[in-house]
């Protein structure tokens, strides 16, 4: 046994080393964000003195050299940057070339890529994606202020409408799709815990093309999202006039569920203000769904029965079928008897739009999409979160539309805001102003003050 002791330690050690030796992708992930970080802190320091040397050029006279903590994509840093004056104006040529906005603690790509992310998942597990994936200190709190940063952004690019002169080439098309859908969201006040907010949404597009195989997709789409019909029925307008030549040979085909604000009658107004072309169907999968509902009390065949006279366009039938239907709901279900009654009405007064498309010698084809992409809405916003406030639902809608048609990354990026700047004074934009709140004391500090000369290095 004392002889076999030294053969057991030196196995130990040997697993202990070959533990030891083993790869860590975390320990390697981490050591080239430090040494990302590195670099881009030389590069930086290159910035500041080749830019610090233009602006002293210019008249700029160098006064202090201050920090300033930012979180990037990449990581954190500190940046130690350099400070110019003149006439009273100050400039951070290092701020100036990253785009940081005064008092920020965060970048434009960082801010955009975690309002991207709130899309997707709550405010809660983004926060922890960020943590998880690229060890992002990011709280639940910096998810939520990135949202309202796109909420004061979309305030900004409407105004910016007034102020934009660009002309848009319309288009002349044959068939233009519309479809409409609400979706009712819980929007509680402090003095109405209970209040439901009914949002509009509309779909507008050209028809359907081929992707790859036999996938398929919406050619020019445009989805519009309001807290009210008749707004979003305007933005209706308003896309139509703006970017297409309509003329009394195109045809608009338009869909819904035939709830209110998405009658037929609504789409006849618009068709009628372009005097073109119109024909309205009721929506394919709502109306099976409606029609499901209403007969499950009766034996099957009834809505086989029911389903086969839509079929055939066979109103005559329907209506036999219903009254059939109604007579055998007893007294004691008076609730029942008037709904049912009130169904009846509604499908025998609009049976002709239950009509198919192919029976009016058109395709099915770009028809009955709503639903699909209505789900992306319902589904964040009614599965993933209980209740919003109005204006959280407004943006949020708007940030999932707009992803959906790659359109985020513009309300971040987009020239717009440079365009936009020159009407309104930097200063005074609430983005900035959101930008400073609360930050003020992680923001920038003075390290060191400029000699007499005002030229003092410190690289």
């Amino acid at each position: 046994m004392k002889k076999e002791r030294p053969l057991i330690i030196i196995e130990l050690l040997f697993l202990e080393m070959r533990i030891i030796m083993l790869f860590s992708e975390e320990n390697y992930k981490a050591e080239m964000r430090e040494r990302s970080i590195q670099h881009f802190i030389k590069k930086m320091k290159q910035v500041d003195r080749e830019q610090g040397a233009l602006l002293e050029k210019e008249g700029w006279f160098y006064k202090e050299t201050a920090e300033r903590r930012v979180m990037f994509t990449f990581g954190e840093v500190v940046l130690v940057r350099r400070c110019y004056v003149k006439k009273g104006k100050r400039r951070y040529p290092v701020d100036e070339y990253l785009g940081l906005e005064p008092y920020s603690r965060y970048s434009k790509e960082l801010l955009y890529k975690i309002a991207v992310t709130a899309v997707d998942l709550t405010c809660r597990k983004a926060a922890a994606h960020f943590k998880e994936l690229l060890q992002l200190d990011i709280s639940k709190d910096t998810v939520c202020k990135a949202r309202k940063l796109a909420t004061q952004l979309y305030k900004e690019r409407e105004d910016y409408r007034f102020f934009d002169e660009e002309e848009f080439i319309k288009k002349e098309v044959k068939v233009l799709y519309i479809e409409g859908d609400g979706l009712l969201l819980s929007t509680p006040e402090a003095n109405d815990k209970k209040k439901k907010t009914d949002f509009s949404h509309f779909l507008i597009h050209e028809g359907l093309e081929k992707e790859y195989g036999k996938r398929q997709k919406t050619v020019h789409r445009h989805e519009i999202w309001s807290t009210s019909n008749k707004e979003a029925r305007e933005k209706v307008m308003d896309y139509l006039y703006n970017h297409y030549e309509i003329t009394k040979d195109t045809l608009l085909i338009t869909n819904s569920d035939m709830g209110h604000g998405y009658t037929p009658y609504v789409f006849d107004e618009i068709a009628k203000t372009f005097s073109c072309q119109h024909v309205h169907f009721w929506d394919k999968y709502h109306l099976r769904k409606e029609i499901s509902k209403m007969m499950k009390p009766f034996p099957l065949t009834f809505e086989e029965g029911l389903f086969q006279a839509i079929a055939q366009h066979d109103k005559k039938a329907a209506k036999e079928i219903l009254n059939r239907a109604s007579a055998l709901i007893p007294e004691k279900e008076e609730a029942f008897g008037e709904s049912f009654a009130a169904f009846s009405r509604k499908l025998l007064r609009n049976f002709a739009y239950t009509k198919s498309p192919e029976s009016r010698g058109l395709s099915s084809a770009g028809i009955g999409i709503m639903e699909s992409n209505h789900t992306k809405l319902s589904y964040r916003m009614k599965k993933q979160a209980r209740h919003w406030s109005v204006e959280g639902a407004l943006t949020m809608g708007q940030m999932i539309l707009d992803k959906v048609e790659g359109k985020l990354h513009d309300l971040f990026f987009g020239d717009w805001r440079e365009k936009y700047a020159k009407y309104k004074d930097l200063e005074s934009l609430s983005v900035q102003q959101f930008l400073k709140r609360g930050e003020r004391s992680s923001g920038i500090r003075q390290v060191k003050q400029a000699n007499k000369s005002g030229r003092a290095r410190y690289f």
